[in-house]
């Protein structure tokens, strides 16, 4: 999905594509906020004229920690975002969930004090719960959630079911995710009605063209049944497979560029344009 190029000093790929899975917090690239009577974060301004937070560190104007040139940063000042991937007022770019939905991930955010380092301090309730500074329920990483454990949204939408977490952290699918549905999908024929045409080796597995396991819908699996790529990378977990042994919505209908050829501003132009969503209508706040 990369070149070698692409890579950095580590033999990473490049931020943000590292973050599109669930090792990264919104969290840690947050500023330290007091909250007004409506519970938004009052951003102070330096005698610069800067945006900061209350402890003194620069934050853009939604809240989020830069460095000196417009770039999220988390707690310890390791660059999350590049300028260059932010909207025009210094905003992540809406994220999708696994049903192609977009949403703006602050809004899953609770509201909660941090500690010295910048770690996040919920409270607890009378019965052992998680819950932010507004009484709400949140998770160890912050994010809110319903009585069964679902991220949801501050109106009580769900976006993520608790079976798609990793250790309580949401996946991390933005619009400028590069993924190629090919890169997954096994080498079969299809009948008549779509439905992939596949073998079966001796011990009554599912295999393709090449000899290679799938499942029923002829992505290539590995013996546990997560689908992999064409190197025997784990892509998707059997675990937010459908019932249908199908990957999630979004990565099947277009929503994410299959090439690397497409600049970022053009591709974010794409999607609004032809990717309403009843949340765009919303106010956003910080």
């Amino acid at each position: 999905m990369f070149e070698r190029s692409d890579l950095d000093e580590r033999g990473e790929v490049p931020a943000p594509f590292n973050v599109e899975k669930h090792n990264f917090n919104p969290h840690q690239v947050r500023g330290d906020f007091d909250y007004d009577r409506n519970g938004r974060p009052i951003v102070k301004q330096s005698d610069q004229g800067a945006f900061v937070d209350k402890r003194g560190r620069e934050v853009s104007s939604r809240g989020y920690r830069v460095d000196k040139g417009g770039s999220i940063v988390d707690n310890h000042d390791r660059k999350k975002f590049d300028k260059a991937h932010l909207t025009e007022d210094g905003d992540l770019p809406k994220l999708f969930n696994y049903n192609g939905r977009r949403f703006d991930v602050v809004d899953t955010l609770g509201q909660v004090d941090k500690d010295k380092n910048g770690e996040i301090t919920p409270q607890t309730n009378s019965r052992g719960q998680l819950i932010d500074n507004q009484n709400r329920r949140v998770n160890s990483r912050g994010y809110l959630i319903d009585d069964f454990g679902n991220v949801v949204d501050k109106d009580g939408r769900q976006i993520f079911e608790h079976k798609h977490l990793e250790n309580d952290e949401i996946p991390k699918i933005f619009p400028f995710t590069k993924f190629n549905v090919k890169n997954v999908m096994g080498d079969f024929e299809m009948d008549p009605l779509g439905v992939p045409i596949l073998d079966r080796d001796a011990n009554g597995n599912l295999i393709d063209n090449q000899g290679r396991r799938v499942n029923s819908k002829g992505y290539m699996v590995d013996k546990e049944g997560n689908v992999i790529d064409k190197n025997g990378n784990m892509m998707f977990s059997k675990k937010i497979l459908d019932n249908e042994d199908d990957i999630p919505k979004v990565f099947r209908t277009g929503l994410l560029k299959s090439d690397t050829a497409s600049s970022l501003s053009r591709l974010m132009s794409e999607i609004e344009r032809n990717q309403p969503s009843e949340f765009d209508a919303e106010e956003r706040r910080i």
